[in-house]
């Protein structure tokens, strides 16, 4: 119950103290401890299984072979799986940490809005939260308008990949990169023509994507109803992103003008993981992931740029559709873990 205790408490000091660095930092700390001292969640087993094999059978040179890599770095220096998923923990949340505080204006309350809404998900899924981190570091660079920050962000993409594989699609967003929007409607006329494409071809496609890797093909194949659920989810997300970076400031002066382009962008160009959803409804995961960063300009809107009631009501109704959506339903391997399956805390 200490955990608990010690997140409701930050909790309830983040709304008090939203601009608060310290309270973030400490949730943060408090994510450390309880990402990487668990000791079971969905996902556990699986990679505590992965890491048991020896050196000498490691092969890094192939599929996602960088996971492979860091496997064979802290193997080499002795760490056993519980040291390594520390260690990896903590560099994973300093590259979050490090993004929040790169554009957050209330690092407190958006730290608090991390950890119920996409925390208890992500340390799950412990390899795309790696790579995830890692794409965050080129699209630092790329808000920043960093120079080089295209291949800055290209280099971390390819990076991110070799952790996950599915981290690939990052590279749609390099079209986002612009200083005007990108129009939805060209954007939604070419992912209902890819649609039809894939829609026509399914049979070939899945056939093909078998061939590849069948395990694989059958357990993230989509059925109707998951695909019509995660293209309705990605529509609303994006009328809801485009509602809150489209607010104008008091003095009609947003030094993130740029940034906030960028971002709603790429929420336009992520339209066409509609069509991939027919195909494997897995990479909902890149939603989930870019709505981290979402979450970060759509905090800042809400408090320091709109002062009505509205923001911040549709601001809560947004986080409870992701809560109830992706978290509650699989709470028994997510959260409820996270809390209670905890080498420090038992």
């Amino acid at each position: 119950m200490v955990p608990v205790f010690l997140v409701v408490l930050l909790t309830v000091f983040s709304f008090f103290f939203k601009k608060s660095g310290i309270i973030s930092t400490l949730l943060f700390v408090l994510m450390w401890v309880l990402f990487g001292w668990n000791y079971w969640n969905a996902d556990y087993g699986m990679y505590n299984d992965m890491y048991g094999d020896s050196v000498s059978e490691i092969i890094f040179f192939e599929y996602e072979g960088g996971y492979e890599f860091l496997i064979f770095c802290c193997k080499s220096i002795g760490l056993n799986f519980h040291q390594f998923h520390a260690l990896i923990a903590a560099i994973v949340l300093l590259l979050v940490f490090r993004f929040f505080h790169s554009f957050s204006y209330l690092p407190a309350l958006l730290t608090v809005c991390f950890f119920w809404i996409f925390f208890p998900l992500q340390f799950v899924l412990f390899r795309n939260f790696i790579a995830f981190s890692i794409m965050l570091q080129g699209l630092i660079s790329v808000l920043r308008n960093e120079k080089y920050s295209n291949e800055k962000y290209v280099f971390f993409v390819l990076l991110a990949s070799t952790i996950h594989i599915s981290s690939l699609f990052y590279l749609v967003f390099l079209f986002a990169f612009g200083k005007t929007e990108v129009k939805i409607k060209t954007i939604s006329l070419w992912a209902i023509v890819l649609l039809i494409v894939l829609f026509i071809n399914h049979d070939f496609i899945f056939s093909t994507l078998t061939l590849v890797h069948e395990k694989k093909a059958l357990f993230y194949r989509t059925s109707l109803p998951l695909f019509l659920a995660y293209s309705f989810t990605q529509i609303l997300n994006l009328y809801v992103v485009n509602y809150f970076l489209k607010l104008d400031s008091n003095s009609g002066d947003d030094e993130n003008s740029r940034a906030n382009i960028v971002v709603l962008n790429i929420n336009i160009l992520m339209l066409f993981l509609i069509p991939v959803y027919y195909e494997m409804a897995v990479f909902v995961r890149i939603l989930l992931n870019f709505s981290i960063v979402n979450i970060v300009f759509i905090t800042n809107k809400s408090f320091m740029v709109d002062h009505t009631i509205f923001p911040k009501i549709l601001l809560l109704l947004y986080l409870l559709f992701w809560f109830f959506g992706f978290i509650f339903f699989v709470r028994e391997t997510t959260i409820i873990p996270l809390f209670f399956n905890n080498l420090l805390f038992s």
